[in-house]
């Protein structure tokens, strides 16, 4: 019969192996219609609508990223922050190919610390990946707020 001293000492060496880790890989998502991976952004006013269709203003509330085609990710991280803070209103979907979004936050009136990173994750659709991340912040409190963000897609 093996003692328990034996037994608790197979059972630490066994423990204490470094098995291998798998590593998980994030790519930063490019922006569509800019150049680079993050954004820097002020909350301009509503678009306000003109005579014969004509939009008087544009809001800029919609920001997009581009998802690369032919790699399969299992999740997407998109970071926000506001140098001074502020109060917004935040949205985030993943857009896919057949004209469907998923929402995976929706938050009115949220307030963000001066400099304090909100981190909010979304999962694709099993066995789909969408085209587009898409970060939707407005609100009548944060007009003329500043925030920046960049999303990550990882594997």
């Amino acid at each position: 019969m093996f003692s328990r001293t034996i037994i608790l000492g197979i059972l630490a060496s066994l423990l204490g192996l470094n098995l291998p880790v798998r590593a998980e890989t994030c790519t930063p998502l490019t922006l569509v219609g800019g150049r680079g991976s993050e954004i820097t952004k002020t909350v301009a006013q509503p678009t306000i609508p003109g005579p014969f269709g004509i939009k008087i203003t544009r809001n800029n509330w919609n920001t997009d990223w581009a998802v690369p085609g032919g790699i399969l990710f299992n999740r997407y991280v998109a970071t926000m922050t506001s140098a001074d803070g502020g109060t917004f209103d935040i949205i985030l979907y993943l857009k896919y190919s057949d004209q469907t979004e998923d929402e995976f936050f929706n938050s009115r009136r949220l307030e963000l610390a001066a400099g304090k990173p909100l981190i909010i994750e979304a999962t694709p659709r099993p066995e789909e990946q969408p085209f587009h991340v898409n970060l939707f912040v407005n609100g009548v409190a944060s007009i003329g707020e500043t925030y920046t963000a960049s999303v990550v897609a990882c594997r």
